[in-house]
């Protein structure tokens, strides 16, 4: 019988993987090297090191937090004698028709004076710091929000080139710097122009959008031309009171193909207290089965 259940014994049976982790102290210094010894050769080994995006503790839940939204964004204008030529404005009411007629018939608020828009510098684009802003008093429950960069070249003048780059929607933690991040980026916010006749009727220097650059362009001699202006409209959002940093990720450290592994090495850069975590798995084509082994640190 005995040799019987031994030959009906299932060679590709998954086991359960079977080692051990150790580090020789438990208190270690901001930049030391950690060495951590291995036994046991699991198929693979994933690493989370306890910090803000590689733990453990959210591998499977994610990480959603209250957050202030704000907005940033870095501006260059240069060129002519149109000082004027941009403002910053945002509504709840956009119906999604970009044509320009109803793009300049919608309520348009103007929150310029949140920001440092700069003035005209040079004949090249030099950008700077526009500043961050709340924007959480824009929010209307239930109702997305659209943003608009409204520039014109006045009549009788000589158009002033404006670039807008990193315009971003921020999701700010108060309790933790690390755990905010960006709702929406320029390129997500999707902006479009929408320009009356005159600037939609130029034969060059049309104004332009890219993944990274709004940009406010015209004929340079407008002195004997009429008024042109536009609307660089972004895509309507919806902006929460929180974030979802989604799923912590591991650092593959193993994977079926290396050989076995018996040390690893790795350093904090930050102080606090870690719980390190090593998830080993077997795997073949019936299946996984894994076990962790964690260690808990101080990192001074």
């Amino acid at each position: 019988m005995l040799l019987t259940m031994a030959a009906c014994k299932d060679p590709y049976e998954v086991t359960e993987p079977v080692f051990n982790v150790s580090t020789e102290q438990t208190v270690y210094a901001v930049g030391e090297r950690i060495k951590f010894t291995i036994e046991g050769s699991p198929d693979m080994i994933n690493f989370y090191s306890g910090s803000n995006g590689n733990d453990y503790a959210y591998h499977d839940k994610e990480r959603i937090y209250d957050i202030v939204p704000k907005l940033s964004f870095r501006a260059a204008k240069f060129a002519g004698n149109n000082s004027d030529c941009a403002e910053l404005l945002y509504t709840t009411d956009f119906d999604g028709n970009y044509t320009y007629d109803n793009v300049k018939a919608v309520n348009w608020i103007n929150i310029s004076n949140r920001f440092t828009i700069p003035p005209i510098v040079g004949t090249a684009a030099s950008f700077s710091d526009a500043g961050t802003a709340d924007i959480s008093d824009l929010v209307v429950e239930g109702k997305p929000i659209c943003f608009a960069w409204h520039c014109k070249t006045n009549e009788a003048s000589q158009r002033t080139r404006f670039q807008v780059t990193d315009f971003n929607v921020n999701g700010e933690n108060q309790n933790d710097s690390d755990l905010s991040g960006v709702l929406y980026s320029q390129a997500q916010l999707s902006f479009q122009w929408v320009l009356n006749a005159d600037a939609a009727n130029q034969a060059s220097n049309k104004p332009s959008v890219t993944n990274t650059l709004v940009y406010w362009d015209g004929i340079f001699d407008n002195t004997a031309g009429p008024l042109k202006e536009g609307y660089a409209v972004s895509a309507p959002v919806t902006i929460s009171d929180q974030i979802n940093l989604g799923l912590d990720k591991p650092q593959v450290i193993k994977s079926i193909q290396n050989e076995n592994m018996t040390e690893f090495y790795y350093t904090f850069d930050k102080a606090g207290e870690y719980e390190v975590a090593f998830v080993g798995y077997n795997v073949n084509y019936k299946g996984k089965k894994e076990a962790v082994k964690k260690i808990k640190l101080t990192i001074q």
